[in-house]
């Protein structure tokens, strides 16, 4: 707990900070399934996750927890602005923000939640390009086996204009998940003193939290056995917790959402790796792909560096 003492900020900005990284946790689920009980749909459980009008009362309630954690976090760190601003000129700021910089305090926040649009072009190619090559394995089997064609890809782009299902899972999930999990909560940490490596390592773990109530859904069907429930939960917060390392550390290396959007966009339609399609080639072939899905590993790593290094692509 040696980290708490280093903070830059007063004990309290901590406790702040992570007061309402709960609250987000808290209203991400709360919402989704409020907007499904304030106004049901007849004759469908609020379990019906694939159902049309069901997405759509959960997407008001994510995209609502989005706009309600990015207006709290926006308004504590320009109080926290303020604060400082004062200190340091050891007069109250009573000038509606003036002190600091000529009102540009609002422009400073938004670049700290990772809004601001310079930063986006680079961090889009950052997510994108790191993302692909950790997926080299995955996306030469999907070449191999033909599902990796032009065809498909234009039909995907069709789906994803007009199924509601597509739209939530590739646009609507990425979309709200960063904007509260990364954009929300990260920004809290690292102005309260939190040191950056516990925040790529620690806040996800909120992340992974926020998804445990897939397990109460597969309870509530009563398809699932208690063991089926439990490794699938388990799972789901082993995956949601890795990733959320990964685009925590872009969020901090690029300083912008849009690379953390960018690579949950394409794992989720890429999904988690399926090794056990490897096994399906047989001799030389099936250690080519083995080395393949290494290659893709060590090309992450080599480039994670190099590629999210100020003066690069960021």
């Amino acid at each position: 707990m040696s980290w708490l003492l280093q903070a830059t900020q007063p004990s309290a900005g901590v406790y702040v900070a992570l007061g309402l990284s709960v609250l987000y946790v808290v209203l991400f689920v709360g919402l989704m399934y409020a907007f499904m009980v304030v106004n049901p749909v007849a004759n469908v459980s609020i379990h019906n996750r694939n159902h049309p009008r069901i997405i759509v009362r959960r997407t008001l309630g994510v995209l609502t927890c989005s706009v309600v954690s990015l207006a709290l976090t926006a308004v504590t760190l320009r109080a926290w602005q303020k604060r400082d601003s004062s200190t340091n000129t050891g007069t109250a700021d009573t000038t509606g923000g003036a002190v600091d910089g000529g009102g540009k305090g609002w422009l400073q926040v938004g670049e700290q939640l990772g809004l601001a649009a310079h930063k986006a072009p680079g961090s889009l190619v950052v997510g994108l390009v790191l993302t692909a090559v950790l997926y080299t394995g995955p996306l030469v089997l999907d070449y191999m086996d033909g599902s990796f064609t032009w065809a498909n890809v234009i039909r995907f782009a069709g789906d994803l204009r007009t199924l509601r299902i597509k739209q939530r899972d590739y646009v609507v999930g990425p979309v709200s998940e960063e904007l509260v999990f990364r954009a929300s909560i990260v920004p809290l940490w690292l102005a309260a003193g939190i040191p950056p490596h516990l925040c790529i390592w620690v806040s996800p773990i909120l992340f992974g939290l926020a998804h445990l109530h897939q397990g109460y859904r597969l309870l509530a069907e009563g398809t699932h056995s208690v063991k089926q429930i439990i490794a699938s939960t388990a799972l789901q917060l082993a995956y949601t917790t890795v990733f959320g390392w990964f685009a925590v550390a872009i969020f901090i290396r690029t300083h912008s959402v849009v690379g953390p959007i960018a690579a949950h966009f394409f794992c989720n339609v890429q999904g988690l790796p399926d090794f056990g399609r490897v096994n399906e080639f047989q001799g030389s072939v099936r250690y080519a792909m083995w080395l393949v899905f290494g290659l893709g590993a060590l090309g992450f790593a080599l480039l994670f560096e190099p590629m999210t290094r100020p003066g690069v692509f960021v």
